[in-house]
Order: C-alpha cells, then structure tokens, then sequence
C-alpha cells in the first residue's frame, strides 16, 4: 500500500466523512464503514461489532455475511477471538499471522480449518468515544503481516471516523423511533377518546375495541387508530354502539 501525503489523508477523510454522513441511518451508515474500510486498507474482509444487553458479540455489517455469521457463532461460543478481545477490552488488536499467534487457541483452529478464505493476519479497532463503545471493527486479510504499522495507524483515524458516524447515526434513530412513538401514542389516545364518546365505552374498553380491530385486520395498531381518527369509528364496524 503506497503511503499517502499529509495532503491525500486530508482529502480521504473529509470525503469519508462526508459519505457516513449522508447515510440516511445506522444501518445503511455501519454498511457504509465497512465498504470504505475494505476499499481504504485494501483488505479482503471487513466487519463491524457490537456487545448486545445480554453480553453476545452481534454482526451489525460484514462484506461476506456468510463468513461473518460462522465468526459470530464461533466467538459467542468459545469468547475469544479478535472481535471478542476488541469489545471487551477496548484496545487495537493485531493479528500478524493467526497460525503463529497462540492467544485463542479455539478461535485459531477454526480460521485455520477454512478452506475458500484463510484470514491470516486482521487488526481490530475499538469503536470509543470518551468512556463510551458503540462496538469493533475488524479488518482481515488473507496474506500474512499485511497491516503495517502505517496501515494500522491509518485505520485508527478511519476507526475513529466510523465511531463518530456509527454513534450519531444510532442516536439520530432512536430520537426518530421517540418521536414516532410519541405521534402514535398521541394518535391512539385521540382515537380512544372518539371511541369512548361514540360508543359511550370506558377508557379501558376503547383500548379493547382498537386492539381486536387490529387483530381482525393484521394491521399494527397505529394504523387502526389513523382510520378512527380519519372516520370517527371502528373500520368494519357500524358506528353504532357494538355490544359490550
């Protein structure tokens, strides 16, 4: 990999950048991480990680899902292994050749068995920010000692890149998930109070009416209440009282 100038590392990561940015949420932006990452190191699997409530390494985005998911399998058995190390220590693990490296014995022998690609040498990045993870990259190659110490401290600055995106992307969805829950909540109430005053029913009983008409239909409940709001009643139902 031929070193860039002070001038293209600017360039290369004002336009990464710019790309995480305009991805439209967390998703789409950790797809994009590992996209760029391959294409920046050159490498030949890229993945990114991340610890879930109950302590399991999960696969957010992988350039090969297939090979991704046996990793993710692998780990949350034997509890070891680069993504593993990266998630629970939170330091910049490396990876020269695995055949030589006896630091996880079960994950080696399982990189070693596979036969379309040997991933020999990786280099995995903890995705911090201040005291706070938002996951792992991991970068993989099939040839041995191909992170240099100029490719590895590249990867920190993108790592570092990704972390910043990976953690406005995720909170950007969760404001959008509080405000739709917000709007849905607020609908459903409305639509609860128009059943409680054309069915002269309780309050807990409009919640009934509103979840058995979803029921019926196989509509989410949010929609049911957008019809009740739009029409003044029950979908399917005569708009006088029904039995109670």
């Amino acid at each position: 990999m031929t070193a860039p100038t002070a001038g293209d590392s600017a360039r290369l990561f004002a336009r990464i950048a710019n790309e995480l940015a305009d991805q439209k949420d967390a998703q789409a932006t950790t797809l994009r991480v590992v996209e760029l990452a391959k294409s920046v190191l050159d490498c030949d699997s890229t993945a990114v990680w991340t610890l879930t409530d109950a302590g399991a390494a999960k696969m957010l985005a992988a350039n090969d899902d297939a090979l991704a998911r046996e990793f993710s399998s692998l780990i949350n058995r034997v509890r070891e292994g680069v993504a593993w190390s990266c998630l629970h220590t939170h330091v910049t693990i490396r990876v020269d050749d695995i055949r030589t490296d006896h630091r996880w014995p079960a994950y080696r022998a399982f990189v070693i068995s596979q036969t379309e690609k040997l991933l020999l040498s990786a280099v995995g990045y903890s995705l911090d920010l201040g005291d706070r993870n938002v996951g792992a990259l991991v970068l993989s190659s099939t040839k041995p000692n191909y992170f240099t110490d100029e490719m590895v401290d590249i990867g920190a600055v993108f790592a570092q890149h990704a972390a910043i995106s990976v953690d406005a992307a995720t909170t950007m969805d969760k404001v959008a998930n509080l405000q739709l829950a917000i709007q849905t909540n607020r609908k459903i109430g409305v639509a609860m109070g128009i059943l409680m005053a054309e069915y002269r029913v309780t309050e807990a009983r409009a919640f009934d009416l509103l979840r058995t008409a979803s029921q019926h239909r196989h509509d989410k409940l949010r929609n049911v209440a957008d019809d009740v709001v739009l029409t003044g009643s029950l979908p399917e139902w005569p708009t006088r009282r029904p039995a109670v």
